[in-house]
């Protein structure tokens, strides 16, 4: 009995601290329980200054600064709870779309090209920010060399805001910059639909859903913009056919410019007023959603029908179809650019899309808050490298409008981009995600 009470002892000792398992457990509590008062106590004392050791580092843990609940799975997956389990793949990360884009960069002679790949994922639970900036996401192609360009963590954009079907992200990869021809750039966006996606985490890689969602082609005009010269506004869409009265640009997972719009129709007054119409909303992956319904009302000016109405946010960035329908057919269609979500913290979102900043003047934004606590705020604008390059105080507007969840309170102030590239806001000490301008 002796003897085998050695040899556990000398295997508990062996053992790493978090991988003691219940058979070995089993073995243990038979051997105590089967061997003499004497033997009982010569194993007990390893056994006790184990188990001593792993509470009180398990508790100096919790009561640190650096413990955070929302990592629990995290901690549990180092304590071996989750040998058995796939850490990330539990969370549902999968690609919801893929966009790629020729970008350019001018050098001291001449004018560089490139293939820009940005890659919108997202999942059912929220990834942890600790974890989500230790992921080290990849592209690989036998045809297309892509590389991550800020760095682990930097190239990606993080959301803890859900949405109706999960949390989204955003990773950006780029080409190396060249004097490439048009042939050559073409071949290379055709070939990014081939690109192989993973990422790395804790010295373990995970495959992404590498395949690259098939794209359709849209080929409705592009929508213009024109005035109406009975009223003096200016509309968008196609010129004596269909207009929306509203915002000069949609911007994606924003209610705020879509929440009032007024559709004017023209065309034979007796095939539309009063009849039943409805817009559809269709992205280059084909994927399609209502946008409103109802029935036609007689023309107010000019146009033969009109009607007031709203729309829900587009789901995402990019190129989409606006099919306009009336007693189920296709009355007129067209296409807009949707621009990326609006930069936002926690508590702060800016009312201005980054791309209707002009370059190099000076701009007045807005920024939303629901608090209202501070009567002005500090607001930083921070290059892709965290270099700050410029500080400005705004201050909170008196006159707060409301809406139907209570007062919003918005702060105004100045800043300059000083030129094209990627930048983040750093707002009363939160950051935004990189945005591009």
């Amino acid at each position: 009995m002796k003897r085998e009470h050695d040899d556990l002892e000398e295997q508990l000792r062996n053992l790493p601290k978090h991988s003691l398992t219940q058979e070995d457990k089993r073995k243990v509590i038979h051997s105590i329980r089967s061997a003499a008062k004497p033997n009982r106590l010569k194993f007990l004392k390893p056994l006790s200054v184990f188990v001593a050791a792993a509470c009180l580092l398990m508790v100096a843990y919790l009561a640190s600064p650096m413990y955070k609940s929302e990592i629990t799975q995290e901690l549990k997956l180092g304590l071996g709870s989750m040998e058995e389990q796939n850490f990330l793949k539990s969370f549902e990360l999968e690609i919801a779309g893929i966009k790629s884009s020729e970008v350019t960069m001018d050098s001291s002679k001449e004018t560089l090209h490139g293939v820009r790949v940005k890659v919108f994922l997202k999942s059912k639970k929220l990834i942890p920010i600790d974890v989500w900036n230790s992921v080290e996401f990849r592209a690989a192609n036998p045809h297309l060399f892509l590389k991550d360009g800020y760095g682990i963590g930097n190239s990606v954009s993080y959301s803890s805001t859900p949405s109706e079907d999960g949390y989204h992200y955003t990773v950006a990869f780029e080409s190396l910059y060249a004097n490439y021809s048009e042939v050559e750039i073409q071949k290379l966006l055709e070939a990014s639909e081939e690109i192989k996606f993973t990422m790395e985490y804790q010295g373990k890689i995970y495959g992404l859903n590498n395949k690259s969602q098939k794209t359709v082609k849209v080929e409705a005009p592009l929508a213009t913009s024109f005035t109406l010269p009975d009223r003096d506004q200016n509309v968008i869409g196609l010129d004596g056919k269909i207009g929306i009265l509203g915002p000069e640009n949609f911007v994606a997972e924003d209610t705020r410019r879509v929440a009032k719009l007024m559709l004017y129709y023209w065309g034979n007054p007796e095939s539309l007023v009063g009849k039943e119409y409805k817009v559809e909303a269709m992205n280059i992956y084909g994927e399609t959603f209502l946008l409103s319904e109802g029935v036609l009302s007689a023309g107010l000016y000019s146009e033969d029908a009109h009607i007031l109405t709203s729309f829900p946010a587009f789901t995402g960035e990019g190129e989409w179809q606006l099919s306009f329908y009336v007693e189920e057919n296709l009355f007129e269609a067209f296409r807009i650019e949707v621009l990326p979500p609006l930069p936002k913290t926690e508590n702060y979102i800016l009312l201005d899309a980054p791309k209707e900043i002009p370059v190099g003047k000076t701009h007045e934004l807005i920024i939303e808050n629901r608090s209202g606590e501070e009567q002005s705020i500090e607001v930083q604008l921070m290059n892709s490298k965290g270099i700050i390059e410029q500080e400005s105080i705004f201050q909170l507007d008196p006159n707060a409008p409301y809406d139907n969840q209570g007062t919003i309170y918005h702060y105004q102030g100045n800043i300059t981009i000083p030129e094209k590239g990627e930048w983040s806001l750093v707002i009363d000490g939160e950051q935004t995600q990189l945005f591009e301008n």
